[in-house]
């Protein structure tokens, strides 16, 4: 059954983001859903669900995006285990805390990506601090309403 919830939450995300990136590409650029699942998974799973979760999510966003196969995969598994892992750690269930961490999520995500990209020889063109503010922002937001949705389903 949890993974059946998985699944169909990939899907979800995966559909909302292409909706998204079609009719508001503003909204789309400044949000990550998919990053924003991940975290959801961090701080409500066992970190292993979380690393599953970021692997799976982060494959589906590769085959999405048409990026180097496994560079979001590894992203998303990293940040899978790193906020599973505080989560377990620490109260993480108010609104503050989980904005804190999704505002790092997404700056951990594009250092990840400056990285990882150096190792492979790849040259990255990054996108500025103030956008990557505003994808922070944004994903906090996302993030708290899809937190807030997600308490109100059974």
């Amino acid at each position: 059954m949890k993974a059946a919830r998985g699944v169909l939450s990939i899907i979800t995300v995966c559909v909302v983001q292409v909706l998204l990136a079609r009719y508001l590409p503003p909204v789309a650029e400044r949000c990550d859903l998919f990053t924003i699942l991940v975290v959801y998974y961090g701080l409500s799973r066992p970190p292993t669900g979380a690393m599953v979760m970021g692997a799976g999510s982060g494959l589906v966003q590769d085959a999405l995006v048409g990026s180097i196969l496994g560079l979001n995969g590894f992203k998303k598994t990293l940040i899978g285990y790193l906020v599973g892992t505080l989560g377990s750690l620490f109260m993480l269930n108010q609104a503050i805390p989980r904005f804190g961490i999704l505002f790092a999520a997404t700056i951990l995500d594009q250092a990840a990506e400056l990285g990882l990209s150096m190792v492979m020889g790849q040259s990255l063109a990054f996108s500025g601090i103030w956008l990557l503010v505003q994808r922070g922002l944004g994903n906090g937001v996302l993030g708290l309403l899809t937190f807030w949705i997600a308490a109100r389903i059974p």
